[in-house]
């Protein structure tokens, strides 16, 4: 099978030929032989000669051009072949990731549930407050535990989560438009 480079050239070829032929005007030719005394039939030979030549080119270059297509098919599979393997492998090591995101965001919740609770602190200060009504005393209020690093360190946590379920979102979004899965290639040329 011709690669659709060689197709291309060829069917140059054929366009250069087919224009030489046309540009020759064998009734001029006829004419001058008349006049000046020359082989009519040697003139009708060649002009039928280059009308089956040029039926032939015409035949060839339509076989060609129907080709072509199939030509740009076969030549782009590999690649095809080698992004959809690329494709599969992605794929692999996103489920994976997707995965070790699962049980990392299953541990956080675990993690913050707990701080949450442990940092809740209207318990102590109802009891406080009971003991400075009992001695009636003015005790040191009991505020909220708060970490300072743990709350930087989530809220750019917070903003790079948003940036991934933007990307999931699109990717999901793009696999129903134009995700190469959902591309049928066999019928690009």
């Amino acid at each position: 099978m011709k690669t659709p480079a060689q197709i291309e050239q060829r069917l140059a070829e054929i366009e250069a030929e087919r224009e030489e032929l046309a540009a020759i005007d064998f009734d001029a030719e006829m004419r001058q032989a008349t006049i000046d005394g020359g082989d009519l039939d040697a003139i009708e030979q060649r002009q039928a000669d280059a009308e089956r030549k040029e039926r032939r080119l015409r035949i060839e270059a339509e076989a060609l051009n129907d080709h072509l297509p199939d030509a740009r098919r076969v030549a782009a599979k590999p690649s095809i072949d080698a992004i959809n393997k690329r494709l599969d492998e992605r794929k692999e090591k996103a489920r994976k990731a997707a995965t070790q995101a699962q049980k990392a965001a299953a541990t956080l919740r675990q993690a913050m549930a707990e701080f949450y609770s442990v940092s809740q602190t209207e318990d102590l200060r109802s009891e406080m407050g009971a003991i400075a009504k009992e001695i009636d005393a003015n005790l040191d209020a009991i505020g909220s535990i708060s970490h300072a690093a743990l709350a930087a360190e989530l809220t750019a946590l917070q903003s790079e989560l948003g940036g991934c379920i933007r990307a999931a979102i699109q990717r999901h979004a793009s696999h129903r438009y134009g995700d190469p899965a959902s591309i049928d290639v066999s019928k690009a040329a």
